[in-house]
This record gives C-alpha cells, structure tokens and sequence, in this order.
C-alpha cells in the first residue's frame, strides 16, 4: 500500500516542461525542450519565418524527454493547415494526436502499418496520399478520420457501460436495473452494416427495409440523393460485369449463352434500343407453336412488348466477337459485303417472327400483339472494321435494312455508359 501511495504522489508531481529557443536562423527558429529549467538536448519544435511549425512529439518519463511515437517523429502545419482539434499544441503535454476522439489510437495503428513514415505534414488542398517518408493529409480528410474514430470511441464507452450495468444488475437486481437497449451513436450506422454485410435479406427484410426508409423523416431530397447513388454503383457494376465478358477474346459454345444470361438479368439495356417504350416480355421462346420453351423447335432469344400498344419485339442474341462484315473487300475500293454471322442471323430472326405469326395466340396469347413487330440482332463490334470502308459498308448496309435493327456491342453498352454520366451529374 505505501508504494501504491508514493506512486500516486509521484504521478501527481507537476513537471515543469517548455521550448527554449536554442538557434535563430535566417528561414527558422529552433526550440529545444526543457526540464525543471535544464535542457534536455531534445529538439521539440522548429517556427518557419512562412508560419509553419515543425512540432516533435515526446513525453517524459523518469526525469528524461523520450520520443513519443516510434516512427514519426514530426507533425507539420501552417497557419492554414492547423487543425482546430486533434492535435496537441500544448509543450507541457508533449504534443502529438488527442485521445478524446480516438485519433492517437489511429496514428498509433497507422505508424504500425507504415513504419517507414517519420512525418505527418497537413496541407490545404489536394490529394491526401504518402509520398517518401511523408504522409501528406489533408484538413478535409482529417476531421472525416476524427469523425469516425469519435462515433468508434462513443460507441466502445456505450458497450462498456451497458457491458458494467448487466454485470452490476445480476449481482444486485434490486439496486441496479438491467440495461435499456443498446443506443444509437449517430455516425455508426454505416459500421454497423458493414459488420454484417455478408447476409442475405429475404423478401420479407426487403420490404420491411424499404418501408423504414419511405416512412422515415429523411427528407424527399435526401432519399432521392440516396437513390441515385444507388443507381450510380449498379450502373457502374453491370458495365463491369458487361466489361468482364468484353474480355473473352475466343468463340467458345457457352460465350452466346454467357450473353444471354446477363441480358436476361438485365433485361432494361434492351430498352434503350427502341424508339418505344418497350418492356420485357419473356425469353427463350419456343417460335415451333408447341410450348413456350423447348429444345426441338425455333426459339427466339428475347421479346420485348411496345408498353402502349403492346405490339411484339423481337430480339436475337449473338456475341461480341462475331465478325460484321468479311475481311476481304467485295468490290475495290473499300466496299465490303456483310459476313455470313450477320447475315444469318438476319434472316433467323426474320424466319422466327413469320413463324411466331403463324402460332401467335398459342405462345403470346393475350399479352401482347404483332403488326409488322420490331426486328433486332445485336452482335459484333464496330471495333473490329478497322479497314478503309468496312464501318461505311456496315453502316450502308444496316440503315437501309428495314426489317431488322442491327446493334454492336461497343454501342449498346456506350448507351448505358451515358445512363451513367446522367446520374453522376445529378
């Protein structure tokens, strides 16, 4: 117990630390610290003729000035950078980052996982980023780090609390009262989520989420700005998606397959294509007149319906290698004939529609009608006419065809790319 006592009383026994200014130069001033008035030889800070500081953290343990951190040895600011928390400008505490907001906790984890940073420097604008031996952080990024590590240490003393009133509440239930419910710290609604961001919300989840937010007090703004930054990651991840399957650069017997699945679970692209508003109708139709799919007769890869007048749409799928126009030129100069692939398909969706025509009510029924319907075959890149004439022929070629709309894959995906750059401007 007396060692306990002296040890408290040592603890409580105040230091008497300050700067000294040892050296004036020409750009500079160069303090050292001083303990109980002697100098201790540690150099805790340099005052720039422009306003920046150079501030060296330390402590002091056993009568002797020590480096604080084991790695960086110096935080840097000016007059314009100097954050208003955060960081200590006090001599007699030493400097270096505060602990109420948990950012000292952060730079002691940050010089862990990069020990090769001996300077932390604050600056105006740019780009927060480590160049050599520096880490170059910017104000902006700086109360964002703060406002995290603060709702992190808010929500820690939360748990702690609750954690000691459960445990006080079991052994004295009549004095002390089970915790309420655990609070809600703002700020740690998007940690909380990413903790349990793996799961799978059943239908049920999605509704219930859905109505939280429709029949929140967010306002009609906010819930809008949040839609359509939801938009924004789903457009970026299907021309991903679309991207990876740009990248087979060899015809094998399931790419077209490959292709069709992700058209079918993102049926949308294709009504960027019409002039209508079209619709999605149904996929893998059976055109023989015996069952809506089937292996023995014709099937179309997608129908589209006109939303309006219900009128029928067809669309045949090939992929993105299959070649637009023959290599060779038909006629010289620069005049090329379309190539077997296109042409093909051409008349394959041409002969589905007649023979739709033939079996209309067994297979569509009531849900829609055909007058002349839409024809498309979306197959190919323009990327691959890359000689003199081919992208004037194909281009010749499928605007004077009537019959069917003809679409490569570079333009389809361009079209959703565009999508894209709306919402961003919003």
């Amino acid at each position: 117990m007396h060692e306990l006592c002296s040890k408290l009383q040592n603890i409580n026994i105040m230091k008497d630390i300050k700067l000294i200014k040892i050296k004036k130069l020409k750009t500079k001033e160069i303090y050292h610290v001083s303990l109980d008035g002697k100098d201790t030889g540690f150099k805790g800070c340099e005052k720039y003729k422009n306003g920046t500081i150079k501030r060296f953290p330390y402590y002091e343990r056993d009568g002797i000035i020590i480096q604080k951190y084991d790695s960086i040895k110096c935080i840097t600011t000016s007059a314009k950078t100097q954050p208003k928390s955060g960081i200590s400008t006090n001599e007699s505490k030493g400097f270096g980052f505060t602990n109420p907001k948990g950012v000292a906790s952060f730079f002691y984890y940050f010089q862990n996982r990069f020990p090769n940073v001996s300077e932390v420097e604050f600056i105006a604008s740019g780009k927060t980023k480590i160049l050599g031996n520096k880490l170059h952080i910017t104000l902006k990024d700086f109360y964002a780090l703060e406002k995290q590590t603060d709702t992190f240490v808010k929500a820690k003393r939360n748990e702690g609390e609750n954690l000691y009133q459960r445990i006080l509440s079991t052994v004295f239930p009549k004095k002390i009262s089970p915790p309420d419910r655990k609070k809600y710290v703002p700020g740690s609604l998007s940690g909380y989520l990413k903790e349990f961001i793996n799961i799978e919300l059943s239908s049920e989840d999605q509704l219930d989420l859905k109505e939280v937010f429709v029949n929140s007090e967010l306002s009609t703004e906010t819930l809008i700005s949040t839609r359509t930054e939801l938009d924004i990651v789903y457009f970026e991840d299907v021309i991903e998606e679309f991207e990876k399957l740009y990248c087979q650069v060899t015809e094998t017997n399931t790419l077209e397959e490959r292709w069709q699945t992700f058209f079918k679970k993102h049926t949308w692209i294709f009504s960027q294509i019409f002039s209508f508003p079209a619709v999605f109708l149904k996929d893998k139709v059976n055109v023989g007149g015996h069952s809506i799919s089937g292996n023995t007769d014709k099937v179309v890869d997608f129908l589209y319906k006109n939303k309006i007048t219900n009128n029928i749409a067809f669309i045949e799928i090939k992929t993105h290698l299959a070649s637009i126009t023959n290599r060779t030129p038909y006629r010289k100069p620069n005049i090329f004939s379309i190539s077997p692939a296109l042409s093909g398909a051409i008349v394959q969706v041409l002969d589905q529609r007649n023979r739709l025509l033939k079996n209309f009510h067994s297979i569509v029924g009531d849900s829609g009608k055909s007058l002349n319907s839409t024809c498309v075959v979306v197959a190919g890149d323009t990327k691959s006419l890359k000689k003199k004439g081919q992208k004037e022929s194909f281009e010749l070629f499928r605007w004077s065809n009537k019959d069917v709309i003809i679409i490569p894959f570079d333009e389809l995906i361009e079209k959703v790319k565009i999508l894209l750059s709306i919402f961003k401007k919003q």
